[in-house]
This record gives C-alpha cells, sequence and structure tokens, in this order.
C-alpha cells in the first residue's frame, strides 16, 4: 500500500452494522463459509477450516520470497503455479500481472477480481565500489530505513541473501522531504550501504530488502517482512481456491499485480489495457496502517474508500452480502467498515479507468516496517486474515448477481409505523 499524508476520517460503522445486522436475520443459510468461534479468537470447535490452512501455508510460502517494487518474479510465478494446481485458468500479461480465473456459468454476467499486489517497499542496489553500495529506494520506507546500523538483505544474481548494514543516507531537501521526516519517513531515496563481507553480487541494479523474519505465528499475531501485500495475495488465492470446484454466474478472477508501492504501476495498466472486462468488480485486497475504526484483532475491514477517492455502493453489496451470510452462521465473525485514509490502493487505480470497485483490508501495524525502535517485522491479526479469506471466498460466489445490499431493505416501505405517525397527526388535527 502506498503511503501518502492523509486526514484520518472515522466512518460511522455503528449505524452500518445496525442495518447489517437486521440483514443478517434476512439472509440465506444456504453455503455459508463454516468458520465457527466459540469465543473471540480461538479455533473451531471441529479443527481448523480448509481456507484457514491453505491461507496460511501460502502466506508463509510467499513469505520466503524476498520481493520488492519491479523483483517480483518469485511471489508471481508462486501464485502463478499454485493457481494452475488448483484448475484455474492463468495468464500473465506482457507487464508480468499474473491473471488467475474461475470461469462462471453466464458469459454475459458480470464477474468479480481481487486484486493485490506482489511487491512491498525495499531498495535497490544501483552503484558499488569494492563493498561499499548506493542504494535507492523503492516505495515509502520509514526513517530507520537510512538510519546507521539498519541490517539489509543484498539478493544476489543466484537469488542468496548476502548480509548488508545501511551507514547513513542523503539529508533530506526541502520543505516537503523534511515534513516526511517529521512524519516518521525517509525522506530521501539515496542511502549508503555497506556489505558485511565484499561479495560478488552480480549486474546491477540489485535488490535489497530488510534483513527481518520470512514469517513468524505467535499469539494470534502473524509477523513478517511484508504482510503488505503478500496477505492480500494468500487471501485472494486461498480463496479461489476454495470455490474453485463451485458453480458461480460470473467469473472469479484473482489478480497479482507488480508494482504498486511505487506508483500503483501493475494496476494502472491493467486496468488502463482492460485486462479485465469494464463490468467487472473489482475488490482491491489489502494490508493497510491501523486507523481508528480499523484496529487489529476486530476483523477484516470492508474498505469504503482510500486516500484518493472513495468508493461504490454497488461493489461494496458483493462484500456487505457476504458477511452478512457468514455472519447469520456465527454471530462472532468480527467485521470492521472503514475509509482507509493513510495511503493509495489499487481500487483507485480502476476507479480512474471507469471500473466499479470496493475493497478489504487488513490492519495492520509497523506498516512498511516503520516500528517504535526502527526496521521492524509488520504484523497482523491471523483472526483478521482468516476472515478476510472467508469474506472473498463468499463474495465469489455471488458474482454475477449484483447483489442489493444494506440499502434493498431500505425500500421496503415501512407500514405499519407510517400508520402510526398518520394516527398521531390525526389526533392533534
Amino acid at each position: 500500500m502506498r503511503p501518502i499524508r492523509a486526514i484520518q476520517y472515522v466512518c460511522f460503522w455503528h449505524t452500518w452494522h445496525g442495518l447489517a445486522y437486521l440483514a443478517v436475520r434476512m439472509a440465506d443459510d444456504d453455503n455459508f463459509i463454516s468458520y465457527s468461534k466459540a469465543t473471540t479468537g480461538s479455533r473451531m470447535n471441529s479443527g481448523i477450516d480448509p481456507i484457514e490452512s491453505s491461507a496460511m501455508e501460502i502466506l508463509s510460502d510467499l513469505g520466503k520470497f524476498t520481493a520488492t517494487s519491479y523483483w517480483e518474479d518469485d511471489p508471481a510465478d508462486y501464485l502463478a503455479d499454485r493457481a494452475r494446481k488448483a484448475g484455474l485458468e492463468v495468464s500473465i500479461d506482457e507487464w508480468g500481472n499474473v491473471l488467475a480465473t474461475k470461469r462462471g456459468t453466464d458469459p454475459a454476467a458480470p464477474g468479480i477480481a481481487f486484486v493485490a499486489h506482489t511487491d512491498h517497499p525495499g531498495y535497490e542496489v544501483v552503484a558499488k565500489d569494492g563493498d561499499q553500495l548506493t542504494l535507492k529506494t523503492l516505495g515509502g520506507v520509514g526513517i530507520g530505513a537510512g538510519r546507521e546500523g539498519t541490517s539489509i538483505l543484498v539478493i544476489d544474481k543466484n537469488g542468496d541473501r548476502i548480509k548488508a548494514t545501511v551507514t547513513g543516507s542523503e539529508p533530506a531537501k526541502g520543505d516537503f522531504p523534511k515534513s516526511r521526516e517529521t512524519a516518521g519517513w525517509l525522506g530521501t531515496d539515496t542511502v549508503y550501504a555497506v556489505l558485511n563481507n565484499d561479495s560478488e553480487i552480480g549486474d546491477l541494479p540489485r535488490p535489497v530488502v530488510p534483513d527481518l523474519p520470512d514469517f513468524e505465528l505467535e499469539d494470534g499475531l502473524i509477523r513478517m517482512r511484508a504482510a503488505d501485500d503478500l496477505g492480500g495475495c494468500a487471501a485472494i488465492l486461498a480463496a479461489l481456491e476454495s470455490i474453485s470446484n463451485t458453480a458461480t454466474k460470473g467469473d472469479v478472477h484473482g489478480l497479482f499485480t507488480r508494482a504498486e508501492e511505487v506508483g500503483l504501476v501493475g494496476a494502472r495498466l491493467a486496468a488502463e489495457h482492460e485486462l479485465l472486462l469494464k463490468n467487472t468488480v473489482i475488490v482491491s485486497v489489502e494490508t493497510s496502517s491501523v486507523l481508528p475504526g480499523a484496529e487489529i484483532g476486530e476483523g477484516v475491514v470492508i474498505r469504503t474508500g482510500d486516500r484518493a477517492a472513495t468508493f461504490d455502493y454497488a461493489a461494496e453489496a458483493y462484500l456487505t452480502e457476504a458477511a452478512h451470510k457468514i455472519k447469520s452462521a456465527n454471530p462472532n465473525f468480527k467485521i470492521q467498515r472503514q475509509l482507509m485514509s493513510a495511503g493509495g490502493c489499487e481500487a483507485a487505480a480502476f476507479k480512474a479507468f471507469g471500473y466499479s470497485v470496493t475493497g478489504t483490508a487488513f490492519p495492520l501495524g509497523a506498516w512498511h516496517n516503520r516500528g517504535e525502535s526502527g526496521v521492524e517485522p509488520e504484523f497482523i491479526s491471523k483472526d483478521d486474515f482468516v476472515g478476510g479469506a472467508q469474506l472473498l471466498a463468499e463474495a465469489a460466489k455471488l458474482a454475477g448477481t449484483s447483489p442489493g445490499g444494506v440499502l434493498s431493505r431500505l425500500i421496503d416501505s415501512p407500514a405499519d409505523e407510517a400508520d402510526r405517525l398518520k394516527s398521531s397527526r390525526s389526533e392533534r388535527a
């Protein structure tokens, strides 16, 4: 997710939740995802849900890759290979975006596409003099990424990890870069480092990532170098695998894009060149910084917008209908709704080209590895992550149906209440 300074908006979740509760009682009971929690944070009584198992496996596997912008081939190849094994159609466009598709029964029905990016902020080695390196940052990184002593990994031509240490960075120049540093972001794109051992790293440029754990699970929290947005990729693929043999009216897609952190590049190209039909509903699946109303452990967030734009009700209706369905079977299922204003996401890129868009987000700590003590692993709640995968799977089943969502419940005329209002008026006449 691209970081951008923005005002934090507060959405009126309680009002929406009241309508959602009404909708839950009206929801159909068929074909729901059965992930039951007797108490908050507990596992299912009958064992681990298959979607949980596959989502966690995929995310753990993806964490082993050291991808940053423009260097996403490894996670992209993994996603493509696993999608093929699940029986999905897979294509890769000329820019390296991976599209996995489950065909629907009605080619004319609008499809739904879940979109996430395969890159994470990092650096590139752009110059080398002996063991001395000059790096350029890729995407927004915290001020600690340019601080002396920060440990990094240079990925050599064979994919091996070569340890190096940051020695400093260029000073921030100008009012805006300095304001960025005041807010905790590095205000320059030039960083210097030294190889711990003078090693041959291959032709330049070479990718560089923070020296942080690939993947850890402890006390219900997933900690990893690049939860943003490998978490979104894993949730999408797990959802697609879970419904691969389920008939849907419309097509269901998983789109895994490149170079999001440096300007939504892959998503913009996919939208511009209509990799997906224009009637496809776009769901950005992000891992985004915590905000008031979007807290870790309180459920996946239905995202009503980002720093660039508010999203579309007709698209969001797929998510709210899916959430109502799940909650009708499991009232303990947690979900939040919020405008995630800290940064931009791929839904905005598709909206710019005329698509109907919505989004989800996993609330994220240490966004872009900005920890309290420097460069630290990002972290998300396991329950938020698994719940998000379930939400996507249930929404996928609605492909092609154009659900009415919460507002459709408001069309029913309140006849009894109307009679009471008339009666009270008559008594005063």
